[in-house]
């Protein structure tokens, strides 16, 4: 009857554990399914906003490297121009010699594209570089009106040559002798020079460059636009400009209404922004069909892990069963371990009885039985400590000291500084011995008259994360040709040279012992 009942009683606590197991089973596969296609739509947005961040950043850069380029162009009208100027004689006769000389010096470095022009009050082009020159008259362009009505330098808008229908933008400096307009000598440039800047900017198909004068006007734009184009009600100047000189928004273009990320720079010392639009379509393009790619991957990966589900439960039954039978080997290894250090106390006891039975010397006695109780006092942490953590340092260090102190019958006052460090098993004894001579050693000589004195010993944290052991007394110290080499120097020596350090001792107000030692293996 009884065995009925234990077997049941068995047999119902089996099968809940079953029914746990496997209800905690389901439930982390239902959860780990869940966080797997979580984890991947977190990727693919965040690989969505890293696609358009870097389509910023190619569009800040490329608006930058417009911005250089439209600095150096208008730097080059402006000096070319200038020098124009200074080689025209009084009456603006570019047509003698050696003032034909001096305009055409005056020009190099122009790319070969810009064309030069000199054109009187009256309209009347009085030189030119267009070999495709007609004699018209332009005094209705704002490069020619502009400074006619006071304009020391003008850039104009996007214009279409009356000359060849070709889109271009111009510079053009007041020309004044006596102090009275004389004409405007005019530098312009085909937009085309912008398509080689694009080109060598290496961005995407459907990208553009353009140059936008500060009121709104385009001045140049490849691909090219239609035609003229006022942008003062786009958002570049109604909301992005206002706020910051440079920058990067998302927009319609409204030259060709296509999406694109667009970057911007206003150029330094001159009335025009440089603008670069980076388009979406073949970066968003490149975006999904990675995508595409990656769930045709994920798709047969989350099939696989569902139909792995019924696998998981099972492998999950069998872990239960064999991390219970871990646990109970670790509680027994534990056990063992600390039994081991339990009886290797016991026998250093004994053998401490022993030596107390032997007729030695008094001191020779104290001084074995001494060390002895230091190892003892090792195996007695250890035996009451986890069987793989590490020592705690204050506690292990008073455990070796105050006995020493105690023992000796020592009127000195004992100061413990010790830091929380961590002692590794195999560093115990070591140290354990290497405290019990130099504390030893304080107690026999430091204070021979009885004075009261102080005795104190520090470990702290080191460099290269070794540690720093001091024991200093303020008694009355020794000469270095009274010193004997007897064990406990000999010990000294060994134990620091096992824990991997170094040691020092002075006379300062008594005897500082320093060693930097090595206590944790790590």
């Amino acid at each position: 009857m009884y065995h009925c009942i234990l077997f049941g009683y068995g047999e119902k606590l089996l099968s809940g554990l079953v029914v746990r197991s496997s209800k905690a089973a389901i439930a982390f596969i239902v959860a780990s399914l869940v966080l797997f296609f979580f984890v991947v739509t977190a990727l693919i947005y965040h690989w969505h906003k890293d696609t358009e961040s870097r389509a910023a950043a190619s569009a800040i850069a490329a608006a930058q490297a417009v911005k250089i380029n439209t600095g150096w162009i208008v730097e080059v009208a402006e000096q070319a121009l200038h020098r124009m100027d200074l080689a025209l004689e009084a009456d603006l006769a570019p047509g003698r010699g050696e003032t034909q000389s001096r305009i055409e010096e005056a020009l190099q470095g122009l790319p070969d594209s810009a064309k030069a022009y000199i054109v009187s009050a009256e309209g009347r082009t009085l030189y030119t570089t267009d070999p495709g020159f007609v004699n018209i008259d332009i005094r209705d362009r704002g490069y020619f009106a502009g400074p006619a009505l006071g304009e020391d330098f003008h850039t104009s808008s996007l214009l279409v040559s009356r000359l060849d229908g070709s889109q271009i933008f111009a510079f053009s400096q007041r020309l004044e002798r006596g102090g009275e307009f004389v004409g405007v000598a005019v530098i312009s440039f085909n937009v085309d020079l912008l398509g080689d800047l694009l080109d060598s900017l290496a961005l995407d198909p459907g990208s553009s460059v353009s140059i936008v004068r500060e009121d709104g006007m385009l001045v140049g734009r490849f691909p090219k636009a239609e035609g003229p184009i006022d942008l003062r009600e786009h958002l570049l100047f109604t909301d992005h400009l206002p706020r910051a000189e440079t920058g990067t928004y998302a927009a319609i273009s409204p030259v060709d209404q296509k999406a694109r990320i667009i970057g911007y720079a206003a150029v330094p010392d001159t009335r025009l922004i440089a603008v670069a639009s980076v388009s979406m379509s073949e970066t968003l393009g490149r975006f999904w069909r990675g995508v595409r790619a990656v769930l045709l991957v994920i798709i047969p990966v989350g099939l696989g892990l569902t139909l792995a589900a019924v696998g998981i439960v099972r492998l999950l039954l069998k872990d239960n069963q064999r991390r219970e039978e871990l646990e109970r080997a670790l509680e027994t290894n534990t056990l063992m371990f600390r039994e081991i250090h339990h009886r290797v106390k016991n026998n250093l006891q004994s053998m401490q009885s022993l030596i107390r039975m032997q007729d030695l010397p008094s001191e020779v006695k104290r001084d074995i039985h001494l060390r002895f109780a230091a190892m003892s006092s090792v195996h007695e942490h250890m035996y009451h400590h986890d069987a793989y953590a590490a020592l705690e340092a204050p506690a292990f260090v008073a455990s070796i000291v105050e006995p020493l102190v105690e023992a000796y019958g020592s009127p000195a006052t004992l100061e413990l500084d010790v830091a929380p460090i961590a002692i590794d098993h195999e560093r115990a004894t070591p140290l354990a011995l290497l405290l019990n001579e130099v504390v030893t050693n304080a107690l026999k000589h430091a204070f021979v008259g009885g004075e009261r004195g102080k005795l104190i010993v520090s470990l702290q944290p080191a460099a290269d994360g070794k540690a720093l052991l001091a024991v200093a007394d303020n008694g009355v110290g020794y000469r270095p040709e009274e010193i004997v080499q007897r064990m406990g120097s000999k010990l000294i020596k060994a134990m620091v040279m096992q824990l991997e350090g170094r040691w020092s001792q002075d006379v300062q107000d008594g005897v500082v012992f320093r060693a930097e030692v090595t206590l944790n293996g790590l």
